[in-house]
């Protein structure tokens, strides 16, 4: 039996992570952990902001006149939120390096749907808001279809999109 180191818990050998805590238990998860943490830490030393897009005020997330308002609603928790700015990062907060998206999907099952830290950006524009995945690990999709990475796709009024696993729908206020 591996025991986790984090919470206790018994496995098998030839398990990865713990089922309980999801922590590392195998020699080769823990160094693979340890790397993609490393990766982050490089990528967040110039802290690489999303592409600007036409009239998006300079990325300003200050709520103004210009930016438009973004409702979400999350069907498997039943959860509305409503955000106002220029550009909403979407994924999952890590707290070891102190990021925490506008929009956090870590309290709906982020990590076990697939959802990446820095998964996508809503970015509004002046006419209306887009998406963009920022190379997530299970893709995003709008309406069923997976979305480029890197590329700004317009989001219509409402819209049905999965973040990895995650269910989500947006609407522009009417």
């Amino acid at each position: 039996m591996i025991t986790c180191s984090e919470c206790g818990t018994g496995h098998y050998p030839g398990a990865l992570f713990c089922e309980t805590c999801g922590a590392a238990v195998h020699p080769a998860a823990k160094a693979h952990v340890a790397a993609q943490k490393a990766r982050r830490k490089e990528r967040l030393v110039g802290e690489r902001r999303p592409p600007l897009m036409a009239g998006d005020d300079r990325g300003s997330t200050q709520m103004d006149a210009k930016t438009g308002e973004l409702r979400i609603f999350v069907p498997a928790y039943r959860q509305r939120l409503t955000i106002r700015a220029a550009v909403i990062n979407v994924g999952r907060a890590d707290p070891e390096l102190g990021f925490k998206p506008e929009l956090d999907l870590t309290p709906f099952g982020g990590l076990e749907k697939g959802v990446s830290r820095r998964h996508a950006t809503i970015q509004w524009d002046g006419r209306g808001y887009v998406l963009i995945d920022q190379h997530s690990s299970n893709g995003t999709w709008l309406e069923g279809v997976r979305l480029a990475v890197g590329q700004a796709h317009r989001l219509p009024p409402r819209a049905a999109v999965r973040f990895g696993d995650l269910l989500v729908q947006l609407s522009t206020a009417d």
